[in-house]
């Protein structure tokens, strides 16, 4: 009897598992180049602040905190620019190891930037960066929770490339830092998960469909 080829060949779904960090902001941005190519040449010539601008800022954000991420010892597993529902949400990135579940927001940004416990503010103004992190470690918690039929705590963090960062104090909610501090303070943190568990959560995560399940 002559071999079945498939014997020899296992299935691999659709995994999230190799994606690159950034390369969600960095397609919007080539989205908007190609739509008025020769008006964003000039624009970048004169240095206008505009949205094919901040998503390619954005995604360059992302990208150097994903090499910093990539870079975390053995046990830890790293994910990048997870799309999250249908209407083109995205976690830039999302970290299982050892010490827990993280959703890691990356912020490209220019001048100062001071860290109070219920505040995030940038060069004075206060912004929803803080809000918006935690909501999106809520909404991670709810989906790998769903994915596994079990509670999964995600903790938000904030990664921050700014000109100068003030930390008067951590919010109690979400962890704020450079993205060299980000990656220092979880390699600091004591171990909640096992080996197992880490390897469990890190199986959910790697599916689309428990970031997007139908009907959602």
């Amino acid at each position: 009897m002559a071999d079945n080829p498939s014997d020899y060949f296992v299935r691999i779904e659709d995994t999230l598992v190799g994606r690159k960090a950034g390369s969600g902001a960095s397609e919007k941005a080539r989205a908007l180049r190609s739509e008025h190519p020769t008006r964003t040449r000039a624009e970048r010539l004169l240095r206008k602040r505009t949205d094919e601008r901040s998503w390619r800022r954005g995604a360059s954000g992302e990208r150097v905190v994903g090499w910093l991420l990539d870079r975390l010892p053995d046990g830890w597993h790293v994910f990048h620019d997870i799309p999250v529902g249908t209407r083109g949400a995205n976690i830039d990135h999302v970290v299982v190891g050892p010490a827990g579940v993280f959703t890691i927001n990356t912020k490209n940004l220019r001048g100062k930037a001071s860290v109070a416990p219920r505040t995030l503010r940038v060069n004075g103004y206060r912004t929803d960066h803080l809000p918006k992190a935690v909501r999106e470690a809520e909404r991670a918690s709810k989906l790998l929770s769903k994915a596994l039929v079990r509670n999964v705590d995600v903790r938000a963090v904030l990664a921050l490339i700014v000109d100068e960062l003030e930390i008067r104090a951590q919010p109690a909610d979400a962890f704020v830092g450079t993205p060299r501090g980000v990656k220092r303070w979880l390699l600091g943190l004591p171990p909640s998960l096992t080996h197992r568990e880490v390897i469990e959560i890190c199986g959910a995560a790697a599916r689309p469909s428990a970031w997007a399940p139908p009907g959602r």
